[in-house]
């Protein structure tokens, strides 16, 4: 039959190749990650007599931050493994010493405060957490504009004698470049994953960050 046609099955492979090729090219691909930026150069080191450090963040009843805030809690104890002099200083005496000099964790923790709890608590620095991110206000517009406000993951260490800034981070978080535009097609449901996604990679590379700033 296919002497018949004057095709060879040499032919028929040449003919099948483009398709097979297509098909490949075709294939769905992995989603691309959210862009992400940070504000410290890569040779930062923070002083080795940084030695006893509490933990700071605000509080919030989101459930996402308060996942993204123990995630950065549980990662300044894994810095023990760069330097094993350094004491991370417990925080459940916290909620009397906030009761008794009545300090408000509420909002924005600010350097002075986060200072008098750290003389509280007779530590040398305090490292701050704060996470800004899309509001329900932003994900609303977003249907209109076409876009999200990027998260926002700021870390910062602080001296309790001096006040004076050792380390601070900003870590800005995007989501990824194929939503950018479409928000406004998508519904809460669609949009949660993205908004999760880039919240991740804000937590990840503070994390990291810190990490090689502790090395």
């Amino acid at each position: 039959m296919a002497h018949g046609w004057g095709v060879s099955s040499k032919s028929v492979g040449f003919l099948l190749l483009p398709l097979l090729v297509g098909c490949h090219t075709t294939a769905p691909s992995a989603r691309p990650a959210p862009l992400t930026w940070n504000t410290i150069p890569s040779s930062l080191l923070v002083p080795l007599d940084v030695e006893r450090l509490a933990v700071l963040y605000p509080k919030t009843y989101s459930r996402e931050l308060m996942e993204a805030y123990a995630r950065l809690e549980g990662a300044a104890f894994q810095l023990k493994a760069q330097r094993p002099s350094l004491r991370i200083v417990e925080r459940f005496n916290l909620p009397s010493i906030l009761g008794e000099q009545r300090l408000q964790m509420g909002g924005v923790v600010s350097d002075e405060t986060a200072i008098r709890i750290g003389r509280l608590l007779g530590v040398d620095s305090v490292l701050i957490y704060r996470i800004e991110g899309p509001t329900l206000r932003d994900r609303l517009f977003a249907r209109y504009r076409g876009d999200l406000p990027p998260f926002m993951v700021m870390s910062k260490i602080v001296r309790v004698e001096s006040a004076e800034v050792v380390f601070h981070n900003v870590v800005l978080t995007r989501m990824d470049e194929s939503s950018d535009g479409a928000a406004r097609s998508l519904a809460e449901s669609d949009m949660q994953p993205l908004i999760r996604a880039a919240l991740e990679h804000g937590v990840a590379q503070t994390i990291a960050d810190l990490w090689h700033a502790f090395r």
